[in-house]
């Protein structure tokens, strides 16, 4: 009645889809030339992949087949069980209507018909596009191995001239040779071994020759040594006669005038380095840093006892200098004295002085920093209960223009202050906003910001100027 036929009973001309590379002759029947490589180049890229799919598509269709005739023996085995009702009206209708049926269910034919050849075309369609890209792919391939193999050909021949010219003068070196062989053959025998014999005595003896300019060498190297050690000695000798001389020369002609001026230079050196040397002795050394400090170093043999090494603040300068930071006087005490009481190695008196003055200095122009702040904001200085945690310095500034208030701590460890300003890079801040509608971190980074333009050689003011900055972002 439908009129459905499956598609291997539908006996339909089929288009060649056979790539023109397999109506070429065969090898069998072409016997004088061979097959060039890029048939199976193109082998490869294009017939390989399409027999792959092709192989692939049948047994997918196969199965598609065998499992529809499995549903068409269900189907037929159902409506032998129970007639459908389209049949059922298809039987009672009148031949109007048994027309109007059938040619319903052939427009419903013709449809699925057309569909399933728009899906048969747009698999196909997909399927042509995926060879052009794999043919793409491999004509490129191809393409950049042509360029490999031309760069690899023109560098061969660059050096083939070279290598023929190379492999002649081998040639006429080889003939040469065995023209000189075939000469030595025809000579004197005896001759020769004659000339092989003195030829060895002349070795011999150059070789006992050598060894003797060797032995002279050594010699000569072993005399410029001694000549150098002879040459230092005396030029330790003459410094030590030009020394002694001039303290002769100081004892015979020194007068009383010679003695305060050289007194006085001692007292401008010792001032211009803010440090004076109360006692030398062999067991004991102590001198006073910028009237502030009075240092004792004990020694042995005026080798310094590192672990003894004392500092004490002097009285007197409590009450001369007035102490704007209370609670740091006693941090730097400390600190100075672990400094030396925990270095590593031995310590001269000269590098203690100069470690301890280094120190000291760098205190200074750290409390001057913060003397600056506190002209113009609140400081608050605060330290752990470890000596070695270093500081923190809190200052209070105010935001009129926000109506807030923020708290700006710089925290200095003891490697930061203890070599300002070296260290000034490695200065860490903290902000923290009291009240008011403002961005700590507005803030914090414009702190940063300011610190890192400071350097060794510009840096005054710099704690002022990123206090100064914070403020300006919201003003």
């Amino acid at each position: 009645m439908t009129g459905i036929r499956f598609m291997d009973e539908i006996a339909a001309p089929r288009r060649s889809t056979v790539h023109s590379s397999a109506l070429r002759p065969s090898r069998r029947q072409s016997t004088e030339n061979e097959i060039p490589l890029s048939e199976y180049v193109i082998a490869m890229a294009v017939d390989v992949p399409q027999l792959e799919l092709y192989t692939h598509v049948s047994k997918d269709l196969q199965l598609w087949i065998e499992r529809i005739k499995g549903i068409y023996k269900e189907a037929e085995a159902e409506a032998l069980k129970m007639t459908p009702e389209l049949f059922q009206e298809f039987v009672l209708a009148d031949e109007e209507g048994q027309n109007e049926l059938l040619h319903q269910l052939k427009l419903i034919k013709v449809n699925k018909h057309a569909q399933a050849k728009s899906e048969w075309y747009d698999w196909k369609t997909q399927w042509v596009e995926q060879l052009y890209e794999k043919v793409d792919q491999g004509f490129r391939d191809l393409e950049a191995d042509a360029k490999v193999l031309e760069n690899i050909i023109r560098q061969t021949q660059e050096v083939v001239p070279a290598l023929n010219e190379e492999y002649e003068n081998l040639l006429r070196e080889l003939e040469q040779e065995q023209a000189d062989v075939a000469e030595l053959e025809n000579c004197d025998q005896g001759y020769l071994n004659e000339l092989k014999t003195t030829i060895h005595e002349q070795s011999v003896a150059l070789e006992a020759f050598r060894a003797d300019v060797d032995e002279g060498k050594a010699k000569l190297d072993r005399l410029q040594e001694k000549l150098e050690e002879i040459e230092a000695q005396k030029l330790e000798t003459t410094n030590a006669i030009q020394v002694a001389e001039r303290q002769v020369q100081v004892q015979k002609n020194s007068t009383h005038a010679e003695v305060f001026r050289l007194k006085d230079e001692l007292e401008a050196l010792q001032n211009l380095h803010m440090l004076q040397v109360t006692k030398v002795l062999p067991e004991l050394f102590e001198f006073r840093y910028a009237s502030s400090y009075d240092v004792s170093v004990p020694c042995e043999n005026f080798c310094p006892v590192i672990k003894e090494v004392s500092i004490t603040r002097v009285q007197s300068a409590k009450l001369k200098y007035k102490d704007a930071f209370p609670a740091l006087s006693p941090l730097i005490l400390k600190t100075a004295s672990s400094l030396i009481t925990r270095s590593n190695g031995d310590l001269s008196v000269r590098q203690i002085v100069e470690r301890l003055g280094d120190y000291w200095s760098a205190c200074s122009q750290l409390l001057a920093q913060l003397k600056l702040v506190a002209i113009k904001y609140p400081v608050a200085v605060t330290h752990g209960e470890d000596d070695g945690s270093g500081f923190t310095a809190t200052v209070t500034v105010m935001l009129p223009s926000k109506k807030a208030k923020a708290l700006i701590s710089f925290i200095f460890d003891t490697r930061t202050f203890s070599s300002w300003p070296i260290s000034i890079q490695s200065m860490q801040c903290d902000v923290k906003v009291a009240y008011g509608p403002v961005q700590r971190d507005t803030l914090q980074e414009a702190i940063l910001g300011r610190l890192r333009e400071a350097t060794v050689a510009d840096n005054y003011g710099c704690l002022l100027d990123a206090c100064t900055v914070a403020l300006d972002c919201y003003v």
